[in-house]
């Protein structure tokens, strides 16, 4: 029975995940900054499973000290934890890099650059101390060097994110503690949607072929990936939903090419 933490939990993937890793008898606790978003999530995981092995902490991923007390609710709670997911993350208006404002892009960087390191820094000292333990970031558009008009800001903490994930996985490699990427593709979420409300028709049109051949559910990915996972024993794994090959064999589809 591993103890999973996933920051960003009250919805979304990291709410599925948190589904899929009880379902597989892990003990999971959730975090977010909304508490009362999380107050739900929490109520409906519990009413769902056992009470006893998911708790939620509520956490701003941009302070140290409350990813340092997410840390130690979770050892409070269940001595130990094995899994550390930074999942938390949020996207600027998909506008020009230049119609920006400081406001739409600061929490950018702090949550999905930051936010994420800071999570590492403080799972890596508890992983060490304790002596085993995995950590993951989760990918997203601009890792693979994709790029797109509006994804300038988000795009870049992506990329950044490769960069630690892979540069620290070489630091630990002769550790105890593994430090490995997510990559869960593109998922219909609120944050997906989100966006689309603000693009225009013409936009809108653009991009709806391509969302609808590549998109997929969160009950489709999370399986997939908290499997994943649960049976990695790598340092420095990529668990990819949406490989390369599985985006050829979409796009050559009968369906698509029809």
């Amino acid at each position: 029975m591993k103890t999973i933490v996933i920051t960003g939990s009250s919805k979304g993937i990291g709410l599925g995940l948190a589904r899929e890793f009880l379902k597989r008898h892990c003990r999971v606790v959730i975090s977010a900054r909304n508490p009362e978003r999380l107050g739900k999530a929490l109520a409906d995981l519990a009413e769902s499973f056992d009470k006893d092995t998911v708790r939620g902490h509520q956490c701003d991923v941009t302070s140290i000290d409350q990813v340092g007390s997410l840390w130690q609710a979770a050892k409070d709670s269940f001595d130990t934890v094995d899994v550390w997911i930074n999942n938390a993350g949020i996207d600027n208006p998909m506008k020009p890099y230049n119609e920006l404002t400081e406001k739409e892009i600061t929490p950018v960087l702090t949550t999905n650059l930051l936010g994420m390191m800071y999570g590492s820094h403080v799972a890596l000292k508890g992983m060490l101390e304790q002596g085993h333990g995995q950590i993951y970031n989760v990918d997203g558009y601009g890792s693979n060097d994709m790029m797109r008009t509006g994804f300038t800001v988000y795009g870049t903490t992506k990329r950044g994110l490769k960069y630690f994930t892979e540069s620290l996985a070489q630091e630990m490699d002769e550790t105890p503690v593994q430090i490995c990427t997510l990559s869960p593709g593109m998922v219909v979420t609120d944050f997906m949607i989100d966006q689309m409300k603000l693009l225009s028709e013409e936009k809108l049109e653009e991009v709806k072929a391509i969302y609808n051949l590549l998109a997929d559910s969160v009950e489709t990915v999370t399986p997939f990936l908290a499997h994943g996972i649960l049976q990695n024993t790598e340092n420095n794994a990529k668990i990819a939903w949406l490989t390369e090959e599985k985006v050829n064999e979409r796009f050559n589809s009968k369906e698509y090419m029809a």
